[in-house]
């Protein structure tokens, strides 16, 4: 039992360090630029003194577009896009205030 664990699977390794010597190119598991673009419209209305009521819209993405979370690190794949953001959303709301 040594110290090091050898790759499950590595093409052409004969045992030296030089033989791992790859061809991904350099900041090949950086992601790509993020667009968050957000938008909330509220409204407040009245009804008598103490009485109101809140109506929200929030919009999330507004864009649509395909934001990534996270990229493959690994060599074979690497820089694919392995998790996203949400996609558009809405979200609606009423409250109460008295």
């Amino acid at each position: 039992m040594g110290a090091f664990q050898l790759p499950c699977y590595v093409d052409g390794f004969d045992g030296t360090l030089f033989s791992l010597d790859g061809n991904l190119t350099r900041n090949a598991g950086f992601k790509p630029w993020n667009v968050f673009n957000d938008l909330r419209v509220a409204k407040r209305i009245y009804f008598g003194e103490r009485l109101s009521l809140d109506a929200m819209v929030d919009i999330f993405n507004i864009a649509n577009k395909f934001n990534v979370a996270d990229v493959n690190p690994l060599w074979t794949n690497a820089g694919r896009p392995t998790a996203a953001y949400d996609p558009r959303q809405f979200q609606f709301a009423l409250k109460i205030n008295w």
